[in-house]
């Protein structure tokens, strides 16, 4: 297991990361784990949420009721992303996505939209 993120939902925390499985088959793709507690004990991993590609990299963000979870698809030289309301279905979002080439690991935070706004009137300049 690496490239872990953690979020809390409700009263639980959810950890989102990548199997690193080499052997006996490479399986590389995105799993998360639940506890009650930041610190663990987690329970058992969930079935892949990504595809047979391989992924790494994922953060996650709640945006009204959808989880996001977003990845590099690494040997496809693009991102990807699942979403879900209940972390049971999970439904590709990836073709939806558009990044700037060469985007890799990445994070997601809010930011106030007066910063934002700010930001783009420099980057107009």
């Amino acid at each position: 297991v690496i490239d872990a993120t953690m979020v809390k939902d409700g009263r639980r925390y959810v950890m989102v990361f990548k199997n690193e499985t080499r052997w006996p088959v490479a399986q590389k793709t995105i799993h998360f784990a639940v506890s009650k507690k930041a610190l663990g004990p987690f329970g058992k991993a969930s079935p892949a949420i990504s595809g047979s590609y391989w992924a790494e990299g994922p953060t996650v963000i709640k945006v009204g009721r959808r989880w996001i979870v977003y990845f590099d698809k690494y040997r496809d030289h693009r991102y990807g992303a699942v979403v879900s309301v209940d972390w049971k279905q999970w439904q590709d979002i990836s073709a939806q996505l558009q990044f700037p080439a060469g985007a890799r690991h990445g994070t997601v935070l809010q930011v106030p939209r007066a910063v934002l706004s700010r930001l783009l009137k420099l980057s107009l300049n």
